[in-house]
């Protein structure tokens, strides 16, 4: 039974896997133009795919109102996202370390939800989302030079398979 249990997990997460290539390559695909501007980035770990929008595809500095262009991108990716609906989405806005603490977090949680808002008008169910901001907290480079502090002032998107099989599994 053991072992029938494991089997059945390995199983579970290759599916998993194999889901979120297949999600990751119909994302690139779908927002190849701004894949190929360098606005954007899309990338699989721990299971769940990041897609990462930099601020000056979405936002005017200092802004948390989304800009035409960026319009454009959320609007092409609720399209996906609508045709996978069993996927967690998180809406994580980020800032890098210019200014202080308090105005970056608040700034990072207002993008955060001038996205979800964004998805929700594009018939994203706002049951699959959750919005939250990290401020300065999760740089993605060093804050030290421009160019890091450009990969650092970013929205990502995290969708999470549902993993309602593999917690059952579990459970059994």
């Amino acid at each position: 039974a053991r072992e029938k249990r494991i089997k059945d997990l390995e199983s579970a997460i290759a599916e998993r896997d194999a889901k979120s290539k297949a999600l990751r390559d119909k994302l690139l695909e779908a927002l190849k133009v701004f894949k190929d501007a360098g606005d954007l980035d899309v990338e699989i770990r721990n299971g769940k795919v990041y897609v990462s929008l930099s601020q000056k595809l979405l936002f005017a500095s200092g802004s948390a109102k989304v800009d035409k262009r960026g319009l454009g991108a959320l609007k092409t990716l609720s399209e996906v996202l609508i045709k996978n609906k069993d996927l967690n989405i998180l809406v994580e806005g980020h800032t890098d370390s210019d200014g202080e603490a308090k105005m970056n977090w608040d700034l990072s949680s207002q993008r955060a939800l001038a996205v979800t808002q964004e998805l929700i008008k594009n018939s994203v169910n706002p049951e699959r989302l959750t919005a939250a901001g990290r401020g300065e907290h999760s740089p993605k480079a060093s804050n030290d030079s421009e160019a890091g502090k450009g990969k650092n002032r970013r929205t990502e998107i995290i969708l999470e398979p549902k993993l309602n099989e593999i917690m059952g599994i579990l459970n059994k």
